[in-house]
């Protein structure tokens, strides 16, 4: 009958989703066939690691821990590598405060899991990592959105913020969510006076500073500057770390290092039994050996020559957009002249054959309309010439139109 069939159709397709599944998307891997990426921070392929001798070696000599679910803190030779790691940079920290994750983001949706209420706020810049505030948006938190200048996340617009919240009796941020070193997408660099304001401002207001930090290895010029964790004496700061820039994203190792009392309740969150152990073993051989260390210095200066490339090839066929030339990283920003519409922009490129990412997807609680955020690693220079040149074709031809 034909009411049957009706009803079928209205109801029995009608799932009933939850409202952080509502929105379907295509990811930000999967991209047009031919098309030049320029749109996320995939790794360059002819650099990424030859790992054959510590597979073969995890499998062979290790293969009943290797194999098997892994111990729920991480392998603690891998943790022992990740506290020498990073007590390169000045950090403190002892096998006890590092908790092994899948991958920096699994870090930060684990803290979000710890702290975070729907409705509670959370700290970040305007602009900010494209999927860190997707996976924030997922525990539905709120956002107080600061701007930037060139010494980073700006601590004057925080504080008068924070203040403000305080005076009106409203709920106090628990946590600050930033990329403090060539800044993902702006590329800009936090001063060591801003991190070290900042950490003080979290321990007098109480919230929790995620510092994510991808890219720091990975600089072409300058002096580095400590990251925040290095001035954390309160354990008001959570260091999230990845190999997945400096070595592999396909390794899916990633770390969290912070109060015991933090990263033990992040571990009980892990949905995955104990973070990939065949990995951990890779990595840690790798930590262990000179390989690693070799590889960062040679992607550096590959990722250099990309870099050059693409802020060259906005000088030359984009030059009506505002870059700034970041010190280190994968990422550069790109503003566009007011009353730009990125968005079609990006559309057009698309249609000439190089992708690029819409800004406003960067921003957390306004539509910011003539930004791009662009991304140099995955394709060697030359490509990256040919993709800012169709860019700036597309841009050139929006203009002419309007």
């Amino acid at each position: 009958m034909w009411f049957q069939s009706a009803f079928r159709e209205i109801y029995m397709s009608a799932f009933r989703y939850a409202r952080r599944a509502e929105v379907l998307g295509d990811s930000v891997y999967d991209h047009a066939p031919g098309a030049i990426v320029l749109s996320s921070g995939l790794a360059y392929p002819p650099h990424l690691p030859d790992v054959v001798r510590e597979a073969m070696e995890a499998a062979r000599d290790h293969g009943t821990q290797t194999l098997q679910y892994g111990p729920l803190m991480g392998l603690e030779e891998l943790r022992d590598e990740i506290v020498r790691f990073v007590a390169q940079d000045g950090v403190s920290c002892d096998r006890e405060n590092v908790l092994v994750t899948y991958g920096a983001k699994s870090a930060l949706d684990l803290a979000c899991r710890i702290f975070v209420e729907p409705g509670d706020r959370i700290i970040v810049a305007a602009p900010t990592y494209m999927t860190a505030l997707q996976i924030m948006r997922a525990h539905e938190a709120a956002f107080l959105d600061i701007s930037q200048d060139e010494e980073g996340l700006d601590a004057d617009e925080l504080e008068t913020q924070l203040e403000r919240l305080r005076k009106n009796g409203e709920r106090m941020p628990k946590l600050m969510f930033d990329v403090p070193d060539f800044h993902n997408p702006t590329g800009i660099t936090m001063s060591e006076n801003r991190r070290r304001r900042l950490v003080a401002m979290a321990e007098h207001y109480g919230f929790i500073i995620l510092e994510d930090d991808p890219y720091r290895r990975l600089r072409f010029e300058g002096e580095a500057i400590p990251p925040l964790k290095s001035f954390d004496e309160n354990g008001h700061v959570i260091a999230l770390g990845t190999v997945s820039k400096i070595l592999a994203p396909g390794l899916r190792v990633g770390w969290a290092i912070g109060a015991k009392e933090i990263v033990d309740r992040m571990a009980m969150q892990k949905a995955d039994g104990g973070t990939n152990p065949f990995s951990q073993h890779i990595v840690a051989d790798l930590m262990r050996s000179n390989k690693m260390s070799k590889h960062i210095d040679d992607l550096s200066a590959e990722m250099r020559l990309h870099r050059n490339a693409m802020v060259e090839g906005f000088a030359e066929f984009l030059p009506d957009a505002k870059v700034r030339k970041p010190q280190g990283g994968y990422f550069l920003w790109a503003e566009l002249p007011e009353g730009t519409n990125a968005e079609a922009v990006a559309a057009r490129a698309v249609e000439l054959g190089v992708e690029v990412s819409d800004g406003r997807l960067c921003f957390p609680n306004e539509t910011s309309r003539n930004h791009l955020r662009l991304a140099y690693s995955f394709v060697d220079a030359k490509t990256i010439r040919k993709g800012v040149r169709l860019l700036g074709q597309a841009y050139d031809e929006l203009k002419a139109q309007a």
